[in-house]
């Protein structure tokens, strides 16, 4: 009898060790499916975002093969440099830069507001996801100073809402597989043919297609980088143009002159170049460079600074992006300085728009832009003041004493462009002139 109890007890013990043993192996299943659906889960949020840019495959192509595209890349980053350097956009930073923006949609024959002719307000909503990015809301990274407004007048003067539709049906291939990049294999349609159906002067404004799709699927948006020509602008799905998703500020980025911050890592491959932030990488100095899949807590490529300012980054490819850094946004700003971007801050798409701030509140500067000369209107306080005219990178052209409350500046002899006019106690505030 007493063996028999300590059999049952041996018994009854062995099934509770083997229920829980069964119970802890089914507890670690559970979070390791957890696990990976949670892995799966941020590698698609990832992708959905911007992980299918074209952009860098279509500027590699040029790049490879264009002979006077890769001049005038290296032309405009010698100028972003020069700037960058003398840091005169810093002197910028009370100044608000305004864009005018159009948006074509080019659906395929869908009532508004279904398919891929999204609706007014979902296209108005994009740009205000846009902008707030843009002007950090968040709080969590830098404010560019950049605003984006949907045009409300058009090339021939007319009033617009700043949106173009366009049946695109018609156009070999479009309905199937969509637009296809210049210089891309892929079997749809030709790109400069979907964007004769609906552009306007990229001088004005800043051009964004909407289209169905991009190669049949295999990107979600793509930009041109800042060198002009009749088809400049940005390539964007009608699913991505909205205010949640990240793809739209990613190739807006891209079209104000930003690489990705994994810029050079040979397609996730290696760690980029690391020698001189300057030249190397995404030419930014205060986001480490990274394999674009690295995303974790810690940065596995050797470099310095602040390891969030890459892994959370609107120029990145990780899942959680909420940010650009003063770096990017001295290379934004920068690049509004130079042809061909800054014709847009010339711009009446959005009505009498470009830069917000033209005077303080002791002085004003008119007209801007200007053709011969400016007319400084000074607080009396300024009289006897030192003035100074600064070109886009930083060199002094004009300098000269505040006489009177009327002062005269006379430009006939510059040439048109963008210029910066600082005027009272150790000249550190400077507002910009157009001549033109």
């Amino acid at each position: 009898m007493e063996i028999s109890d300590q059999f049952k007890k041996r018994v009854k013990l062995k099934s509770q060790t083997s229920k829980t043993t069964i119970r802890d192996n089914m507890k670690i299943t559970s979070n390791l499916i957890l696990l990976i659906i949670s892995l799966l889960f941020f590698q698609i949020q990832g992708k959905g975002q911007h992980a299918e840019c074209g952009t860098d495959y279509i500027h590699n192509n040029r790049m490879e093969n264009d002979s006077a595209y890769w001049k005038q890349i290296d032309s405009i980053e010698s100028q972003v440099e020069a700037i960058t350097q003398n840091h005169t956009n810093n002197k910028l930073t009370s100044t608000v830069y305004t864009i005018p923006v159009v948006v074509h949609v080019i659906h395929l024959g869908e009532a508004i507001g279904t398919g891929s002719n999204i609706s007014d307000i979902q296209i108005q909503q994009a740009i205000a996801g846009l902008n707030t990015r843009f002007r950090n809301s968040n709080g969590l990274g830098v404010d560019i100073e950049l605003e984006f407004c949907l045009a409300n007048k058009a090339p021939n003067g007319n009033s617009t809402n700043g949106i173009n539709r366009v049946n695109g049906s018609s156009v070999a291939n479009y309905t199937a597989n969509g637009i296809t990049p210049t210089g891309n294999t892929c079997s749809g349609a030709v790109e400069t043919t979907i964007k004769d159906l609906s552009r306007w002067p990229v001088s004005d404004y800043y051009n964004i297609w909407v289209v169905n799709k991009i190669c049949n699927g295999g990107f979600v948006g793509y930009a041109s980088y800042p060198v002009g020509g009749l088809y400049d602008g940005l390539v964007i799905v009608s699913t991505s143009m909205t205010s949640t998703s990240g793809t739209l500020p990613h190739e807006v980025g891209h079209g104000f002159f930003l690489y990705h911050t994994f810029n050079g890592d040979g397609g996730n491959i290696s760690c980029p170049v690391d020698t001189n932030c300057i030249i190397n990488g995404d030419r930014v100095c205060d986001t480490p460079p990274h394999k674009q899949g690295d995303c974790g807590t810690t940065n596995p490529c050797p470099s310095n600074g602040v390891w969030d300012n890459s892994r959370y980054n609107y120029m990145a490819y990780c899942p959680l992006v909420n940010r650009f850094t003063q770096g990017q946004k001295d290379r934004i700003r920068a690049t509004v300085m130079v042809a061909p971007r800054a014709s847009l801050l010339k711009s009446i798409g959005c009505g009498a728009v470009g830069i917000k701030e033209s005077s303080s509140n002791i002085f004003s500067v008119f007209p801007n832009p200007a053709q011969s000369l400016i007319n400084v209107k000074a607080d009396i306080k300024l009289l006897g003041s030192s003035y100074v005219v600064y070109d886009n990178t930083g060199k002094t052209i004009l300098k000269g004493i505040i006489t009177s409350e009327d002062t005269i500046i006379e430009l006939g002899n510059l040439s048109g462009g963008i210029y910066l006019f600082s005027v009272g106690e150790n000249l550190k505030q400077a507002f910009k002139v157009i001549k033109e």
